[in-house]
């Protein structure tokens, strides 16, 4: 093999090595200037009343892994399924609350499972909704709940 095609055969392998893995909508460095959660009601994980901030446990663990990435959260809430259409369209980081198990959002991507007090304290299955081809954000997130003791065990 002549050695220009050998260099440029080790050229073009080493252009191909980049930071994996990567977000291909850099949702990532988009949270740094603010982290936009979509919340529908479902209480007792997500609860949201007009003029009144957010609460419930999936709203309190979602500001405590923003808190510890030191990101400022901009929660937009509405109706669950107008959430996942912005999800889909980058619009937003993550959505909270409102998923079945059976979920027809196929497309979105799928936080690693979590369990929550449900409203008679037994442990509740939930998960978090991500924008789907966001890998490093995805990672990120899930490396965080994977961390947090009694919440994914």
């Amino acid at each position: 093999m002549p050695k220009s095609l050998l260099l440029l055969l080790l050229c073009l392998c080493l252009a191909a090595c980049g930071p994996y893995p990567r977000d291909a909508h850099d949702s990532s460095a988009r949270a740094q200037a603010a982290m936009r959660v979509g919340l529908s009601h479902d209480p007792p994980y997500v609860q949201v009343r007009d003029g009144e901030a957010p609460g419930g446990a999936e709203v309190d663990l979602i500001a405590r892994f923003a808190a510890a990435r030191g990101l400022r959260v901009e929660w937009v809430v509405g109706g669950h399924d107008a959430l996942m259409e912005d999800l889909l369209a980058h619009r937003l980081h993550m959505v909270a609350g409102g998923h079945s198990p059976q979920s027809p959002w196929a497309e979105v991507g799928w936080s690693r499972d979590y369990r929550l007090p449900d409203a008679h304290d037994r442990p509740s299955r939930r998960r978090l909704a991500l924008p789907p081809g966001e890998n490093a954000w995805h990672l990120t997130v899930d490396r965080w709940l994977h961390a947090q003791r009694g919440v994914t065990r």
